[in-house]
């Protein structure tokens, strides 16, 4: 994905000074700072933790900034102004952790976005030189407002498409009013949202797991079938059908294939097709790791279950189990 900056503003919302901190000229972009900026953002619009969200329909202050945007009003102003309503929700809200906000306008892939980089800020030490009686003494000390470097995820952030209005979303629950929330969704960009291809992929694989601890005496089995129907739907057509998926899984049992539909339907994938990323997909059915009782632990490509060429699961006679690895070339040592 080309990530192309075109303005940038940084505001310091930091609540125990008592005001925020707003800048009055943009930030000036150099190549160190727009790597900075664009690799945070790529995350923003990539992450397998972003969700997909949407304005409410009526009054709203944020897609109207964003609408005055479009029409060509001057970057900076809106966006001071934007900064200053998020640092009175954080005044209000004293668990929300103080920050820089990045305001920024930038092009992905010849989309152009308003996005806003909220970077809470890390404790960390840092050098630091004093002279004491005509001698450098070189020490250290905490630093309570260092930034997330490049290769962090930033918690909290949003990217506005500026053609459709859609949202992409990373945010993180905080206590509001005594009870942990989503405020920036809930309190600031007054939106709704689809789950993300990380809870997706969490939701398909811990309603099998609750299923088939009800239904199935051993849960070996349906467990890698799950995998591996998920990996072969992504393989074949880069989104998941739910249906089918459940059918491998439970193709023995009508009442549990019933039983699994509903809870992911319960749980918020109430459509008959799901998107995940190939990351997530990698990362959680790719694989298959298995412990014995007697404490081996074996991870295998979720595929090979069943296939007698590379795997097999012998039931022995007294009641234990077998398990035989086949037509090794050489064993490497990690």
């Amino acid at each position: 994905m080309e990530i192309r900056i075109r303005k940038a503003v940084l505001h310091i919302l930091d609540t125990s000074v008592g005001m925020p901190v707003l800048s009055e000229k943009e930030l000036e972009l150099n190549l160190e700072i727009e790597t900075f900026l664009e690799k945070h953002l790529a995350k923003v619009l990539e992450d397998d933790s972003t969700r997909t969200a949407y304005f409410h329909e009526g009054e709203n202050r944020v897609r109207e900034y964003c609408e005055r945007i479009v029409a060509g009003e001057d970057f900076l102003t809106i966006s001071t102004n934007l900064a200053a309503e998020f640092y009175q929700i954080m005044q209000n809200h004293v668990e929300i952790p103080p920050a820089d906000l990045l305001c920024c306008l930038f092009e992905a892939d010849e989309t152009k976005y308003y996005g806003v980089l909220k970077f809470n800020y890390k404790s960390n030490f840092i050098h630091y030189v004093q002279v004491e009686e005509e001698l450098n003494a070189v020490t250290l000390i905490r630093q309570r407002t260092v930034l997330p470097s490049e290769s962090q995820r930033v918690e909290e952030a949003f990217a506005v498409n500026l053609d459709d209005f859609s949202i992409k979303l990373i945010e993180k629950e905080y206590e509001i009013d005594g009870e942990k929330q989503f405020y920036l969704s809930k309190l600031f960009l007054n939106c709704h949202f689809d789950l993300s291809a990380r809870e997706k992929a969490r939701l398909i694989d811990k309603a099998a797991q609750k299923v088939v601890k009800k239904y199935c005496g051993d849960p070996v089995a349906p467990l890698a079938r799950l995998k591996k129907a998920v990996t072969e739907e992504m393989d074949g057509e880069g989104t998941v059908n739910l249906e089918r998926v459940a059918q491998a899984v439970f193709y023995d049992d009508p009442s549990a294939k019933r039983e699994y539909l509903e809870e992911i339907r319960s749980a918020g994938l109430d459509q008959p097709e799901v998107k995940l990323t190939e990351k997530i997909t990698n990362k959680k059915f790719r694989n298959y790791k298995i412990q014995t009782d007697t404490g081996i632990e074996i991870e295998f490509p979720a595929d090979y279950f069943n296939d007698r060429d590379k795997l097999e699961f012998v039931n022995n006679v007294d009641g234990t189990i077998s398990i035989v690895i086949k037509n090794v070339g050489k064993i490497i040592n990690k």
